[in-house]
């Protein structure tokens, strides 16, 4: 009877045979230090290759040699929100060409930080972390992380940070309601206590006030990241005397919970009610109408995190505080009020 011999393993010299390169060239792309050695073309070569082939480097021994996991913790609020899994995506494309893997963690407060962040420092089984639009760190965290950590959509001094200009953002989506004639206009806002939640429901209050509006406690409700407590408040804001004709979202899953509300009391989108999102993650096209949002350049977000990241371990120069820009995307959720349209939120068809 025979017996099969199992297939020796890929090595890097099958790699570099594969891509018409030296040995030296795969290997310095697999340690991450391909930058200014390896042309662009050339390491696309030798990772088509060792997708291929099934190569997958001793990520053990390069450790040893290393002192380094060449692994890195993306933390983010949620895992189950679209949103984060459009910018991971970001960063783990950028981070396979440095030749670093990326690894998703739900770290919801401070409670979280102990086993995900301070664990996998002391064991020293993680090279650095990216941390998305949560609560900063503690003051106490601050000595760990530095050097190690990168947060993005806040700030923490002396941690450096990759901001999101949701300010302007959200400036944009009240210009767009405003041009539109609305003026009673809610704002279903993110119950989370971060940075950028702050600055969005600031730029809205700020948006009425340059309008000379009226600022009406009716008109903002807070709510917890799931569809059905976005329902909720989102019912709250409609079902008053004289409901708001536009409602602007501090993200496209909560504006799911517009749309099921609007579908409970009979508002029809947009005709009775224009609805704007923040995010433009998948959401925003699977809605009909297809939703107007706050278009957030994910994949950028996330190759531009994982870069300013490098730079901070393999360098340890601190990068400068940088900020990207938001576009409005404008879509069949948004209109101009009708003149003739009943406004008073009852018996709506």
């Amino acid at each position: 009877m025979s017996h099969d011999l199992p297939a020796p393993p890929v090595t890097s010299v099958d790699v570099a045979q594969r891509a018409g390169v030296s040995q030296s060239a795969v290997s310095l792309v697999f340690g991450g230090k391909a930058n200014g050695r390896v042309g662009k073309h050339t390491q696309e070569a030798i990772l088509q290759a060792a997708q291929e082939l099934g190569y997958y480097p001793n990520r053990a021994a390069r450790s040893l040699r290393s002192g380094r996991s060449r692994l890195i913790v993306m933390a983010v609020p949620d895992v189950s929100n679209p949103y984060f899994a459009a910018v991971f995506q970001g960063a783990e494309y950028a981070a396979r060409q440095h030749g670093y893997t990326v690894l998703l963690a739900s770290v919801r407060n401070e409670l979280d930080w102990q086993p995900v962040v301070f664990d996998a420092l002391a064991s020293q089984s993680v090279d650095g972390f990216l941390f998305f639009a949560m609560h900063p760190p503690t003051e106490a965290a601050h000595a760990a992380l530095l050097g190690k950590a990168l947060l993005i959509d806040t700030t923490s001094d002396p941690l450096p940070s990759l901001l999101l200009d949701v300010e302007a953002g959200m400036h944009a989506a009240m210009s767009l309601l405003l041009d539109l004639g609305h003026t009673k206009i809610a704002h279903l806002a993110a119950a989370v206590v971060a940075d950028t939640f702050h600055l969005r429901h600031k730029a809205y209050i700020d948006a009425l006030q340059s309008a000379a509006l009226p600022i009406s406690t009716t008109y903002q409700a807070w709510t917890a990241f799931t569809i059905t407590d976005a329902r909720q408040a989102a019912r709250r804001l409609l079902d008053v005397p004289e409901p708001p004709t536009a409602i602007v979202c501090d993200s496209d899953v909560l504006s799911v919970g517009v749309y099921k509300a609007a579908r409970d009391l009979h508002f029809r989108i947009p005709q009775d009610l224009s609805v704007v999102g923040f995010d433009d993650s998948i959401i925003a096209h699977l809605l009909e109408p297809e939703l107007t949002s706050v278009a957030i350049p994910t994949g950028i977000l996330g190759e531009q995190a994982l870069h300013m990241l490098l730079t901070l371990l393999e360098t340890t120069n601190i990068p400068s505080d940088e900020r990207i820009s938001l576009d409005l995307v404008a879509r069949a959720s948004t209109q101009a009020i009708s003149a003739c349209s009943d406004r008073s939120g009852k018996g709506k068809v």
